[in-house]
């Protein structure tokens, strides 16, 4: 019974662990980041090219990361969880997540190639705001 409870205790840790390391997607920048920047109508054909460039990549890790989180899933709803098992997938997750994030970190390095210094002044706060989370409640 001990043995039940621990195995579902942390089943459940690494359940919660996976859905709040969930990955945002990232389509093109927001029409305002446009004029926010200022971007040319070169530099915005550039950054739409480099987006679905992105997206091409990012649409396969996606698909495989919905695989493996339902395995993971079903690892974890099993009447007899195995802690090593679902360890494993819970790890074949996080794989997933870091090839997603170093696609969306290489992205935007290619982004920030195309500005200029201006432009990346103002595109480098832009991500550190989007990356904060929403403000807190009132």
């Amino acid at each position: 019974m001990k043995r039940l409870i621990t195995t579902i205790a942390l089943a459940t840790m690494i359940a919660t662990a996976a859905i709040a390391q969930q990955p945002r997607r990232m389509g093109p920048p927001p029409p305002d980041l446009d004029r926010f920047l200022g971007l040319s109508a070169d530099q915005k054909t550039q950054i739409d090219a480099l987006h679905q460039s992105m997206r091409t990549t990012l649409d396969p890790l996606f698909e495989q990361r919905h695989a493996a989180e339902e395995q993971l899933h079903a690892l974890v709803e099993t009447a007899n969880p195995d802690p090593t098992a679902v360890g494993k997938q819970f790890l074949a997750v996080r794989a997933i997540d870091e090839q997603i994030k170093a696609a969306h970190d290489a992205n935007e390095q290619k982004v920030a190639a195309l500005l200029t210094a201006d432009q990346r002044v103002k595109f480098e706060a832009f991500n550190a705001a989007r990356h904060m989370g929403p403000p807190p409640p009132r």
